[in-house]
């Protein structure tokens, strides 16, 4: 009796630590995004934007001050999403779950003296087996972010309301050879039962949404450099997802980070501060610093033993403007919100805005991850501002292992 509670013990440990395993490329995944605004304007410049305007306040509150005296409010909205598939993850196991349905009414249904259909079944295995080893362990990544703000900018205080949503999730299939076994050997009994598979989809990710107000003002203004400051003051709720299910009933439904059933979360107020300093005779330096998350905070996964931290960053720019063109220069100097047990990530981009006839502006840049933990993104964008009333933005990015994105946003000035 003894040594059958010894054992019971042994597989639950040995079944704890696969299931550790099999989280640490998900953790790995999932450490990686942006901590701020996600838009296109932003991420057509290579994700640069502390030192834009005041359209970027988002970004960089102190940003707040920098307007024209014709500019008396600003609305804009912005989407944007990013994602990787290289092998296809997400359709062929949604694939593979139809087809486990049908093996499943296949054998169940047989009839032993069709012998053409003991080679159906061994092709519908084969078939199924060779899907799953396909996809064993390959990553799907998907992040998105959306926003919007109303600015009313002045010469006393510029101010503004704010709404940020930003996440990311990540997607992967454990197959377990044992399933190969199983599924033959239902052919022989002329039974299966598609619970007793073994081999799982995966899914782990986080979203942040904020709220709150923002302010800016202009501290010093003399002949060789202006200085402004800024703030955040804002709601804040982080939601940590996880899911795990059999792989005869993988959705990608499931694995969306509005569902309540597989989200842990946990809310509270939080601080963002930003400096902005402007000089030389046409004021065409920049440079810019910003604190987000002055009060760290911690989501805890209890069933499985996962915590994730947003952590305060700090990151600074520096830009060259002029009429015609804008090159900026960013880097984090503080690591990013990460899962507890994983390596963070620590960006650094570039990028450049092209003016042209007032009203159209053409974006470039570059993403690099200091920590080597995320892709390195290409991005590019276009802007369109008649009358500088009515604008859009437009913005696409690439980079390794297929990872594809956009952004769009749209915004007003009266």
């Amino acid at each position: 009796m003894l040594l059958t509670k010894m054992t019971a013990v042994n597989k639950m440990k040995t079944s704890a630590f696969k299931s550790s395993l099999l989280l640490l490329p998900l953790l790995a995944l999932s450490s990686v995004t942006q901590a701020e605004s996600f838009t296109a304007k932003r991420a057509g410049q290579g994700f640069t934007g502390l030192t834009q305007d005041f359209t970027s306040s988002l970004s960089n509150p102190a940003l707040l001050t920098k307007y024209e005296d014709d500019d008396d409010i600003f609305f804009s909205l912005n989407l944007g999403v990013m994602g990787s598939d290289q092998y296809d993850v997400i359709d062929t196991a949604e694939n593979l779950a139809d087809n486990l349905d049908v093996l499943e009414d296949d054998i169940n249904n047989f009839q032993p003296q069709n012998f053409q259909s003991y080679d159906d079944l061994n092709q519908q295995v084969d078939d199924i087996i060779t899907d799953l080893e396909t996809i064993d362990g390959k990553i799907v990544k998907v992040r998105n972010g959306i926003n919007f703000q109303l600015i009313i900018p002045n010469k006393y205080l510029s101010f503004g309301l704010f709404g940020n949503q930003y996440g990311q999730i990540g997607v992967l299939v454990d197959y377990d050879a044992s399933d190969e076994k199983l599924l033959n050997d239902a052919i022989s009994e002329g039974s299966l039962d598609l619970d007793e598979l073994q081999s799982t989809g995966n899914g782990l990710g986080y979203s942040i949404v904020e709220a709150g107000i923002m302010a800016g003002y202009s501290a010093v203004n003399n002949a060789n450099y202006d200085l402004s400051v800024g703030a955040k003051l804002k709601y804040q709720r982080v939601d940590l997802f996880y899911n795990k299910s059999n792989i005869s009933d993988f959705d990608e439904d499931d694995y969306d980070l509005t569902d309540d059933e597989y989200i842990t979360d946990d809310s509270g107020a939080n601080i963002d501060i930003g400096l902005y300093i402007a000089w030389g005779e046409q004021r065409q330096w920049h440079a810019a610093l910003v604190t987000n998350n002055l009060i760290e905070q911690e989501v805890q996964h209890t069933e499985q033993d996962l915590t994730f931290t947003l952590k305060t960053s700090s990151s600074f720019g520096l830009s060259y403007q002029n009429d015609w063109v804008s090159v900026a220069a960013e880097i984090d100097l503080t690591d990013r919100e990460q899962f507890e047990s994983l390596k963070a990530s620590k960006y650094a981009g570039l990028g450049a805005e092209f003016r042209l006839y007032e009203h159209l502006q053409l974006r470039v840049g570059y993403r690099t991850d200091l920590n080597s933990v995320d892709d390195d993104i290409y991005t590019a964008g276009i802007g369109i501002s008649p009358w500088d009333v009515f604008s859009i933005d437009i913005a696409a990015f690439t980079g390794d292992n297929d990872t594809l994105g956009a952004a769009l946003q749209f915004g007003l000035k009266i």
